[in-house]
């Protein structure tokens, strides 16, 4: 609790978390507004995916800058040094610290969505299930990002370190990797398809962006191609289970190990 209380107070007293939500308020107020003029049966939808393709390059970024500078301030001014001294282990501060982080930014956002339902409801059909099922889809995008966060804040040890590490991997996740994806598009055939498909869906963004598309109804999975059948092989819930689970285990089991490294002593 005393985790939660001091990120809190941390967070909201900083400028970043106020210019992350103004700027994807801003921005989805004009999608929702743009949304007026769509199919009224799947307009509510496509605004939700279109919001959720603004918030795959904006998001990513408020949160690693987040995350990852609650972390290194806790050793800039030497606050870990003190819990360490009086009754944590490392591994005990990584994992508190990382808690409080999940969920003081996963509530502060979220509360910014439902204030954003708000000028859904008046423009547009509202549909509280596809609602809800954006909703779980940006926990689990947060869940990733920050804990992402989390370790680059434990792995460097300046701030112009953390900044260019920052930019460095959200440039990667959100551009990069794409990229890669679409030069070696070409040689993909129906006899390698499942290993392109593990690689393509252990990305998280491609999985989200797909369970959202899917679960919104604005693409369906029923009368198939044989080799988009062979490709989408796996349940998408377990797919998004997977993704969820495994990335942020990974990342807290480096940052665990990269501890020493960032300056975190038992």
């Amino acid at each position: 609790m005393m985790y939660l209380w001091k990120e809190s107070l941390e967070q909201t007293r900083g400028k970043g978390l106020w210019l992350g939500i103004g700027v994807l308020m801003l921005a989805s107020l004009f999608l929702i507004a743009e949304a007026r003029f769509f199919p009224s049966d799947l307009g509510f939808e496509a605004m939700l995916l279109s919001v959720f393709d603004m918030n795959m390059y904006l998001l990513p970024l408020f949160s690693l800058f987040l995350s990852s500078f609650s972390v290194f301030q806790e050793k800039e001014l030497k606050t870990s040094m003190i819990l360490l001294t009086k009754r944590e282990s490392t591994l005990s501060f990584l994992w508190k610290k990382s808690v409080a982080i999940q969920v003081i930014l996963i509530s502060l956002f979220l509360g910014m969505y439902l204030l954003l339902a708000i000028f859904m409801k008046f423009f547009l059909a509202f549909h509280v299930v596809s609602f809800l099922r954006f909703l779980f889809v940006i926990v689990v995008f947060l869940l990733i990002f920050n804990q992402l966060g989390i370790f680059l804040g434990v792995a460097c040890n300046s701030k112009m370190q953390l900044v260019g590490a920052n930019i460095l991997v959200w440039f990667s996740i959100v551009f990069l990797f794409d990229l890669m994806f679409l030069y070696f598009l070409p040689i993909v055939t129906f006899d390698n398809i499942r290993f392109f498909s593990w690689i393509y869906f252990l990305d998280p963004i491609h999985t989200m962006r797909f369970y959202l598309e899917t679960g919104l109804g604005l693409f369906s999975l029923t009368h198939m191609s044989r080799m988009m059948e062979k490709f989408v092989f796996m349940d998408l819930g377990i797919l998004m289970a997977m993704n969820a689970i495994f990335w942020p285990a990974l990342l807290f089991g480096l940052a665990s190990l990269f501890r020493n490294g960032g300056m975190f002593d038992d």
